[in-house]
């Protein structure tokens, strides 16, 4: 497995969030990474954080060096896709188990073919006295690597031993990769006898990474592309933007008006205490880039210059924002909120649980982010908007 991969495994299982030296030390103990270098942890650490920073990453991080699963909000068509999705997990699983165990031999040579391996090499065993062995085949890594592989699937609804690990490590070749593959899981002996220290490392994949495996790879699975139509709220919101007005997709219309914006921001703050605009201030203008301590983020417009101004502020103070930004509300929403439902038009703030409302007019989004600054100790003017040339 990837770091990520075990990351994910490891998360799940605790349904909690835990630190990155947490999350290796379960990986190593459970064989589901295999490091090349001395400092793991490290590693572990460096991709969770690396990931956290991508748009649609599986992964929040919620402390320092502390990550969890990101949730997910879905809705309408998301929701019925995921629903699908979930389905066809179900499904296959059911399958695996219903198969012959010969034709169940036959597919984990299918899959390893779609991996890549070598189609001349790989082979269903039919010799006795093979250890258990099932498949074998060769892996070519862009003609550099090669893998030797031997493969026993046990199409098991009990969790695999570790005798069978030994079994098929004692039955191995030289520079022969033992992989282990079940339609169920491993027990905790058979997961610490795979990494048992100076001996040949075994390979296991369980159930659920196995389906994971043939949906990636498109054995058995048809990926369906349909087309959908949907409104560009963002478009549709500039065009329709008069006097501060916002267009919103929700069922209670709001149109910020002073008396809400009074609320984001209490104090009565001056022309001169605004962000910087790097050219004119029309609100029929886009914004192509901020500059925010000294570094320039490009951004394509209003929501996501608020976003930007927020991820960046979470990275430097989480903690103080997540403290602050979460008093500040409208009359009928929050600005910033763990609770999406709160919200009209919520965005997650990119490594964290926060999400913040965009859902307001680009003079809003220009208080609302004055309001962050100065609530966190900072001058407003550290903020300059760039805005697109006509």
């Amino acid at each position: 497995m990837t770091y990520l991969e075990a990351a994910y495994d490891v998360l799940r299982a605790a349904k909690q969030p835990l630190h990155y030296s947490e999350i290796t030390h379960r990986a190593l103990e459970q064989g589901m990474i295999v490091p090349t270098g001395l400092t793991p942890e490290a590693t572990m650490g460096s991709r969770l954080y690396t990931d956290t920073k991508e748009e649609g990453s599986s992964f929040v991080r919620v402390g320092r060096g502390v990550f969890d699963l990101a949730k997910v909000r879905r809705g309408g068509i998301e929701e019925q896709v995921h629903g699908i999705n979930h389905q066809t997990r179900e499904r296959l699983g059911q399958l695996l188990h219903s198969i012959p165990a010969k034709r169940f031999e036959s597919l984990v040579m299918e899959l390893l073919l779609e991996m890549g391996f070598d189609e001349s090499t790989l082979e269903v065993t039919t010799y006795q006295g093979d250890g258990g062995i099932d498949v074998v085949g060769v892996y070519r890594a862009a003609g550099l690597t090669e893998v030797n592989a031997a493969v026993q699937a046990k199409r098991w609804k009990g969790n695999v031993q570790a005798p069978t690990v030994t079994q098929l490590r004692g039955s191995l070749q030289v520079h022969q990769q033992g992989i282990v593959i079940t339609t169920s899981d491993f027990s905790s002996g058979a997961r610490k006898e795979a990494v048992a220290p100076n001996k040949t490392r075994i390979t296991l994949i369980n159930g659920e990474q196995l389906i994971d495996m043939l949906i990636r790879h498109r054995v058995g699975v048809v990926e369906r592309t349909l087309t959908v139509n949907a409104l560009d709220e963002e478009w549709w919101g500039e065009l329709l933007n008069v006097d501060g007005q916002a267009l919103t997709d929700a069922a209670d219309v709001h149109t910020a008006t002073s008396a809400d914006s009074a609320k984001i921001n209490p104090a009565t703050t001056s022309d001169a205490a605004q962000p910087r605009l790097a050219s004119s201030k029309s609100s029929a203008r886009k914004p192509e880039a901020i500059t925010l301590f000294d570094e320039r983020h490009p951004v394509k417009n209003w929501k996501e210059l608020l976003v930007a101004v927020c991820t960046v502020l979470t990275q430097r103070r989480q903690d103080d924002f997540a403290a602050f930004g979460q008093t500040l509300r409208g009359r009928k929403r929050q600005y910033i909120s763990t609770d999406p439902e709160k919200m009209f038009s919520p965005v997650q703030i990119p490594g964290t649980e926060l999400f913040v409302e965009v859902n307001l007019s680009s003079g809003d989004i220009l208080q609302l982010a004055n309001t962050l600054l100065e609530g966190l100790g900072y001058p407003v003017d550290l903020l300059v908007v760039h805005m697109r040339q006509p």
